[in-house]
């Protein structure tokens, strides 16, 4: 995976939020733009973490343009990854509610509140992510008259985390090689 950008995630993710694994950013900037500060999406999102104009101006950020600055992107996104997980604080595992907060930074807060609503009746297991994903499918997780596209929601959580499983992994491994040879 490119490390072209990892002392600064690092170093914004421990400014912006401490005990959030720098590596899952990481793995969101992959998954989101390619380490590209230059992406745009057909849908008009920007930069490494794919923002939308709209919810850039309120993160604060006046100029769409100003998305392209790796750090204006990387200080925004990581803002509002943070601000989904805080409202999720009907979950308590922390991972679980990265993964919510992953969710709902991809499909919106709407659908997964609306999933969540549905599986509490339904389900015992509604904090975990894996089966409150299935509910995204549910025939009244609806918000207006929309469905959301469960199908990008759930597979962007699912490579985002396979990826940093991985990452972590790797990490891990060369630690414990520099450990060796040291």
């Amino acid at each position: 995976m490119n490390d072209k950008y990892d002392e600064l995630i690092k170093e914004l993710t421990a400014k912006i939020w401490t005990g959030l694994d720098w590596k899952i950013i990481k793995c969101q900037v992959s998954q989101e733009s390619g380490f590209n500060p230059e992406a745009v999406s057909s849908c008009g999102a920007r930069g490494l973490l794919q923002l939308m104009p709209a919810t850039a101006r309120e993160m604060g950020v006046a100029l769409a343009d100003h998305l392209f600055y790796p750090e204006t992107n990387l200080i925004t996104g990581i803002k509002y990854l943070k601000i989904q997980y805080d409202r999720f604080r009907e979950i308590p595992d922390h991972g679980e509610r990265v993964k919510f907060a992953l969710a709902a930074y991809n499909g919106g807060r709407g659908y997964i509140n609306k999933a969540l609503k549905i599986a509490k009746t339904e389900t015992s297991a509604w904090t975990n992510w894996n089966s409150l994903s299935a509910y995204l499918k549910h025939p009244l997780c609806k918000v207006g008259r929309k469905r959301p596209d469960h199908k990008q929601i759930t597979d962007y959580v699912k490579r985002i985390w396979a990826s940093y499983l991985v990452e972590d992994a790797e990490v891990h491994a060369q630690k414990s090689i520099n450990g060796k040879v040291a």
